[in-house]
């Protein structure tokens, strides 16, 4: 195993300019809604009032229309950590609403991706144990059709039965409205019951691609020379399936873990709308219609540091899983 000093500059050289395209792209895309904030602010405060208006302009950073004067301003900001003031909930900044909206995405995804990776891996050994076999049969077929399944269309079967037909499952929302009344045992337990129906559409549909990679992984693995010799030498059928065949064919499993973070974290964000779940996902969504430009930036620009961040991470630390990967 070798990690060469050029290798790691260079990868980190291009996480900062997929970086810097995400920041950019982040910017200029919601100015291309139109409207101005300032004006609509004053008009639902102040009867539209110029001393107002020249205000929240200066508040806003809109004082010079200029997008590139802006768009130079955003990076300065950036830089002193001051992702803005929100124009929909003037005047909380931004920061303030990603901290109270993190910790509701952050939980599923933490939830959702563990739990799937661990339990797709071990349903596509499995499959790759018995190819041919009725499990191995339903199982892939099931995961093919899973997998081309929406995140969010996962996520609207499961409200219409398991909330709106069943009603076994709370319809929205991570607290009930009475949450107030409740201890911090009774909050807790609850806060869980409303994340059953958000996970579950995320498990859904990230453990069938983890089934299909793991299933095509450990089969080729299978077929090896080595595991072929360590057959023929008389050795375990579990020992060769575990010490020889899975070790190999995990590998590819843990990059492509890294890989799909990004379109999990996609799927999460329209979770949450669908479930009204007081993640990052709704606050965009509503961000979006009310043409609030610095929460949809705050938002995305997390939601792309996060991704850039996992896959910089993936190249950094494969090296270490397969000694025999030599990157220079």
């Amino acid at each position: 195993m070798r990690v060469s000093a050029r290798y790691v500059l260079k990868r980190v050289g291009f996480a900062l300019l997929t970086l810097w395209a995400a920041v950019t792209a982040d910017f200029f895309l919601p100015r291309l809604m139109g409207g101005n904030p300032a004006e609509y602010i004053a008009s639902q405060t102040s009867l539209g009032s110029p001393q107002l208006i020249a205000a929240l302009k200066a508040e806003f950073g809109l004082t010079n229309p200029n997008p590139f004067y802006q768009y130079w301003r955003y990076f300065v900001e950036l830089a002193h950590g001051n992702l803005g003031v929100s124009y929909e909930y003037y005047p909380s900044r931004v920061g303030t609403l990603l901290w109270h909206a993190l910790p509701f995405t952050v939980g599923l995804l933490l939830v959702a991706v563990v739990i799937s990776f661990v339990v797709g891996i071990f349903l596509g050994m499995l499959c790759a144990w018995r190819p041919g076999s009725w499990f191995d049969s339903i199982v892939v077929g099931t995961s093919f059709y899973l997998h081309a399944v929406p995140y969010f269309w996962t996520a609207m079967l499961l409200l219409l039965f398991g909330a709106f037909d069943l009603k076994a499952f709370p319809l929205g929302h991570a607290l009930p409205a009475e949450a107030q009344n409740f201890g911090p045992a009774g909050l807790v337990v609850r806060v869980l019951w409303h994340g059953v129906l958000p996970v579950l559409s995320l498990l859904l549909v990230s453990i069938a691609g983890h089934v299909l990679v793991t299933r095509n992984n450990m089969l080729q693995a299978l077929s090896e020379d080595y595991v072929v010799l360590a057959r023929a030498k008389g050795l375990p059928e579990g020992q060769v399936r575990w010490r020889y065949a899975a070790r190999t064919a995990l590998l590819p499993s843990f990059t492509g873990l890294m890989l799909s973070l990004g379109h999990v974290v996609g799927g999460a964000l329209l979770t949450e709308i669908v479930f009204s779940y007081p993640g990052v996902g709704q606050l965009i969504y509503q961000a979006i219609l009310n043409h609030d430009y610095p929460v949809i930036q705050g938002a995305f620009l997390i939601v792309a540091l996060c991704v850039i961040a996992a896959n910089l991470m993936a190249d950094l630390v494969y090296p270490l899983v397969d000694p025999r990967v030599s990157l220079t």
